[in-house]
């Protein structure tokens, strides 16, 4: 049974059928299932996402199936199958290698980097591509509501988990640096797109977006610094160099790469109290600097509000799990990455964080129902035609005055903090 026609072209296709048939037998012994949208409208721009549930057991099991976009010319205008392969060498490649490396450092498992789905499988055949995940939301984890206030508490989590994550590629660099290398080799996705003019275009257009999200007089010192940031060149001269690998060595880590709020999912306890955290699309993995992680974060994530009272506090927090974790794998973690050094990145790279949020904000801050035909956005780029923000239904009545509102906080902060 399908919640969605047999015309739907984002079905899993034949091929992908019978991968998942022979997953399911090899795991429980059945092949029968039934489909579900894994994830709600809006919550998802860069895949399809399913649910697969399995009644032939004597409990009833589910998993996630993700696919890329179907269509053709969402495939190419959306970078669908480079995003894809990444995020299948993070399930197959990466996060394996991160518990091999914890456990023969001897980790408990409570004190790992940890903080994924299980990965069951994967095709990455052009056209057939899939990856099946353990069902997180079966576990009791749900995606924090992005138009509720993050708690402290979660944040705090947040912190922890990905100072444990980048410790464990410091310390890899270090000890076995051969084995990271397939994933130091990257091409960042912005660069592999650097030539895309049509989305120079429309990353051009977000800057009078962002502008526009100041108040003339209020903001006249902030409109003057950000004027001054902009002119000093296009969005991709901005940001490519902040995403550059080598401008950040020794100092530079596997990123998860995409950390807004419908990537990361809690668990909480019967007294909601937030217990524990998971990483969820990995399509956006990079090998940056550490920063990049945190820039996306509290700048998608959290308000201007918050970050006044609790940005020092929080980056305390991350760096203090980054070099307690980097001691358990066996480093020192004050002459790895020495705390000044940690601030020069903070100064150096953190306004990577706000030429994200100008991509990233308007998809935050609109509602499900009102997230505009993907389909019918990849056709009117193929078509040649100039793109920005309105014309292709991501900032409109529904969203705008929030928008300006993140948008103009993200720039406060990043001038305050003399980021920009």
């Amino acid at each position: 049974m399908l919640e969605e026609t047999a015309t739907d072209e984002n079905l899993p296709n034949a091929n992908v059928r019978t991968t998942l048939q022979s997953l399911l037998r090899r795991l429980w012994n059945c092949e029968r299932f039934e489909l579900e949208r894994g994830s709600a409208k809006g919550d998802n721009y860069l895949g399809v996402v399913w649910r697969v549930r399995i009644f032939e057991t004597s409990t009833p099991r589910s998993l996630i199936l993700k696919l890329p976009p179907q269509n053709r010319v969402r495939r190419k205008q959306f970078f669908a199958r480079p995003c894809f392969l990444r995020e299948t060498l993070a399930y197959e490649h990466f996060l394996p290698l991160t518990q091999e490396f914890q456990a023969k450092h001897g980790i408990p498992i409570e004190k790992r980097f940890n903080h994924h789905a299980q990965c069951y499988g994967s095709s990455d055949v052009e056209n057939d591509e899939c990856i099946f995940l353990e069902d997180l939301c079966s576990n009791g984890y749900a995606l924090h509501d992005r138009f509720a206030a993050l708690p402290t508490a979660h944040v705090e989590l947040l912190m922890r988990v990905y100072g444990k994550l980048h410790a464990v590629s410091l310390a890899m660099k270090q000890q076995e640096p051969a084995r990271l290398r397939l994933c130091q080799s990257m091409v960042d996705i912005f660069e592999q797109r650097k030539e895309d003019a049509a989305l120079g275009a429309y990353c051009e257009a977000l800057k009078l977006n962002a502008r526009q999200s100041l108040c003339a007089k209020q903001d006249a010192e902030y409109v003057r610094r950000l004027d001054a940031y902009f002119a000093r060149g296009t969005f991709f001269e901005l940001l490519l160099p902040l995403v550059n690998a080598a401008n950040c060595e020794p100092y530079a880590v596997v990123c998860h790469g995409d950390c807004w709020n419908n990537n990361i999912m809690y668990q909480t306890t019967p007294e909601l109290v937030v217990s524990n955290v998971r990483l969820i699309d990995w399509q956006l993995m990079r090998y940056a600097s550490p920063v990049t992680d945190l820039a996306y974060f509290f700048f998608t994530c959290t308000t201007h509000e918050f970050r006044v009272q609790h940005f020092e506090r929080m980056l305390d927090v991350y760096y203090e799990e980054l070099t307690l974790h980097l001691t358990r794998l066996g480093a020192n973690g004050s002459e790895l990455f020495p705390r000044r050094e940690f601030e020069a990145q903070l100064h150096e790279k953190f306004a990577v964080g706000l030429l994200l949020a100008m991509m990233v904000l308007p998809i935050v801050t609109m509602r499900g129902d009102d997230v505009p035909d993907l389909q019918a956005i990849s056709e009117h780029i193929e078509a040649g035609n100039t793109t920005n923000l309105e014309e292709v239904g991501f900032l409109g009545t529904g969203n705008e005055a929030e928008y300006n509102r993140r948008m103009r906080g993200v720039i406060l902060t990043c001038v305050d903090k003399d980021y920009i």
